[in-house]
């Protein structure tokens, strides 16, 4: 069973590849919203993939299970989310051992559970890979890392939406809450930044929410770009994302998607721990103030200002993003 947010669903990936590697016998059938579903459809480790609808509920998703998964193929089911419906799913889903981690009053609903406090021990991707432990106790030394395909005409995309080469991405949202989202202010000094000394172009993804914030950007930066927040699907969004030279953002599912692709990412952490959900690739970089109050995981800062947001530097990011950017092209050339 997958989680529901595209952040958690990139982190879910290497669980999916070390449970093909370790018991390669079986079929993996994974149940997921059709939201998060583009990050595995194109996932060589699973053999079926179950999607339904998030306004289904808990109905929909079993039959969901019913329907796209034989009784001989709920055998085992691990339960990734965290949530009491998540694990009742599980339960009248009838498969035989149901593995997941304990809290939200929902131990008795599994059959094999792990101490709720361990789900933030390490980072995200080890956590899931800790519930394979309890099929074969085997520790997982080298732990594969978190893969995301695009689709397969992602340079026709890009093309159709006239993005110019060596384009960069930001995205400024987060769903999660205000003390995730660096302000549009410090966002439209770093693209002047950018676009002032790489002259590439900028490219706002996001939400339809996130719109608004994408306009603001390019109106106090005092350029023209794409905002383009609003306007695709996840599956046009991987596209934009791998064909990007640079992605910068909140911690949130694009750059956890961009990482997972290999693009050059640039994280900026504000309420959340890195040390849990940084997204893993092979360039990648962290930007945070580390002040004593963070990580705190609220929502919205207790102390009425983010100062955690709000003391991080755009010109940081910017030394940042444009090391990131050397190392893209000095490896191409």
């Amino acid at each position: 069973m997958a989680p529901n947010w595209l952040g958690d669903a990139v982190m879910a990936t290497p669980f999916l590849f070390a449970l093909r590697s370790r018991l390669r016998d079986l079929d993996i059938h994974l149940l997921c919203r059709s939201y998060v579903s583009p990050v595995y459809c194109r996932c060589s480790a699973v053999d079926n993939m179950v999607v339904y609808e998030r306004t289904d509920g808990i109905s929909g998703a079993l039959g969901a299970i019913r329907k796209g998964i034989s009784r001989e193929g709920r055998d085992i089911c691990f339960v990734l989310p965290r949530s009491f419906s998540s694990a009742l799913v599980a339960f009248f889903s009838r498969a035989g051992r149901r593995i997941g981690y304990g809290g939200e009053l929902r131990g008795f609903l599994l059959s094999d559970t792990l101490p709720k406090d361990s789900y933030t021990e390490g980072h995200l991707t080890d956590v899931y890979l800790r519930l394979i432990e309890r099929i074969d106790g085997v520790d997982q030394l080298d732990p594969p890392m978190p893969v995301v395909v695009p689709p397969y005409n992602w340079q026709e995309k890009i093309e159709e939406l006239g993005l110019e080469k060596g384009y960069v991405v930001i995205s400024p949202g987060a769903e999660y809450g205000p003390a995730k989202i660096w302000p549009h202010e410090s966002y439209a000094e770093l693209v002047s930044r950018i676009a002032a000394v790489t002259g590439r172009s900028i490219v706002v993804v996001g939400s339809e929410s996130d719109r608004p914030s994408g306009a603001r950007i390019f109106e106090k930066a005092g350029i023209d770009g794409h905002n383009l927040a609003g306007t695709c699907d996840v599956e046009g969004l991987l596209c934009i994302l791998r064909g990007s030279s640079l992605v910068i953002g909140n911690d949130s599912g694009p750059v956890h998607l961009s990482a997972a692709m290999g693009r050059p990412t640039v994280t900026i952490f504000g309420s959340t721990s890195p040390e849990w959900t940084a997204p893993k690739g092979i360039s990648t970089a962290i930007v945070r103030a580390g002040l004593d109050c963070s990580p705190c995981f609220e929502r919205e800062c207790p102390l009425g200002e983010a100062r955690c947001m709000l003391d991080i530097d755009p010109e940081l990011v910017f030394d940042t993003a444009h090391c990131l950017l050397r190392e893209e092209f000095s490896e191409d050339a």
